[in-house]
């Protein structure tokens, strides 16, 4: 199925709220699928927020809430493990609520970016993700429990070209799927189109992703911000954005649009943001300079680090000691 042609459908939109990659992703199919379509949105928390935001003529249901605990030792993947039994329970309670959705609204086509759950035997499932498999020891664990999962579904969409430019070895399932898969190119909101104006913003923040660790890379850029005499802006995504003492040369903004967020994005020498798989590829598609960070525990913004190390865009956190040497480097510019 090719997702640009696609027409005179009832669609449901299912985007995952673990950070706002998932539903900043699927941004670009909702605009294209909508002009010839019927498109419902359906997601929980501060993503689905962004996407009544972003837009307000779409109806949006709100799914249950996935929380995810983090493993101290053995991150996002041993938080899966560990509560397992949770983490089945929501599949559960997505696959029930979509069963009502389809059955409500008359869906034709369901796309679930990486919601589990959130399929159908009454219509046409489709899973966008570029993770067919999870670069984590533990992930032999639950690799065969995790195939069961995507073949639940009637195909994949992967965000990347054929060659895994992008995604790397995340986009090539270690066992062969009883499913078709394809390849359906970057998925950015961002076009590329508007010109790069001046660079009047020295530093950019965008922070997301799951807490404690957005609160923290949060904390250690407001100190870091407020030392130097050069005009920083931090993207919170969400509010409240007056928990710090005010600050000349910090300029702060909660949930933002894609306009707004490209606007600063044009403005900024340097990024600095998650190494998520949405934001590289929004980096990508706007030739900007960036910091990429991996979340703590998080072994697939490491490994998306690692590979995009040479890219001349980006500089990678791969060491904790590597971001103030990164900064002050970018100081004496």
């Amino acid at each position: 199925m090719d997702p640009y042609q696609i027409k005179d459908q009832r669609i449901l939109i299912a985007p995952l709220n673990w950070g706002l990659g998932h539903a900043t992703r699927s941004a670009k199919l909702i605009k294209i699928l909508k002009e010839n379509n019927t498109v419902f949105l359906a997601s929980d928390g501060n993503a689905l927020n962004w996407l009544k935001i972003e837009f307000p003529d779409l109806e949006g249901v709100e799914l249950p809430e996935l929380k995810m605990k983090y493993s101290k030792i053995f991150g996002a993947a041993g938080g899966i493990l560990f509560r397992l039994p949770h983490f089945i329970g929501s599949i559960r309670k997505d696959y029930i609520h979509a069963k009502r959705l389809v059955k409500e609204y008359k869906i034709d086509l369901i796309i679930s970016d990486n919601r589990y759950g959130v399929y159908n035997e009454d219509c046409r499932s489709v899973l966008l993700t570029h993770q067919l498999q999870i670069p984590h020891p533990l992930f032999a664990l639950i690799s065969g429990p995790f195939q069961i999962l995507l073949n639940k579904f009637d195909e994949i969409w992967v965000p990347d070209d054929k060659e895994h430019s992008l995604s790397g070895r995340l986009s090539m399932p270690e066992e062969e799927l009883s499913i078709p898969v394809h390849f359906i190119g970057r998925l950015s909101r961002f076009q590329g189109l508007s010109s790069p104006g001046k660079k009047d913003i020295k530093f950019l923040l965008i922070a997301s992703g799951p807490e404690p660790f957005r609160k923290q890379l949060i904390d250690y850029f407001e100190f870091n911000f407020r030392l130097v005499n050069e005009n920083c802006h931090i993207v919170y995504g969400k509010e409240p954005v007056n928990e710090y003492p005010s600050s000349p040369n910090v300029t702060r903004h909660g949930l933002v649009d894609t306009k707004a967020l490209e606007n600063l994005i044009l403005r900024s020498e340097l990024v600095i943001c998650r190494s998520g798989y949405s934001s590289i590829m929004d980096l990508i598609e706007m030739k900007q300079k960036a910091v990429l960070i991996p979340t703590p525990g998080q072994a697939e913004q490491k490994y998306l680090a690692e590979l995009h190390a040479d890219n001349p865009q980006f500089e990678c956190v791969i060491k904790s000691q590597d971001l103030p040497k990164i900064l002050k480097r970018w100081l004496a510019h």
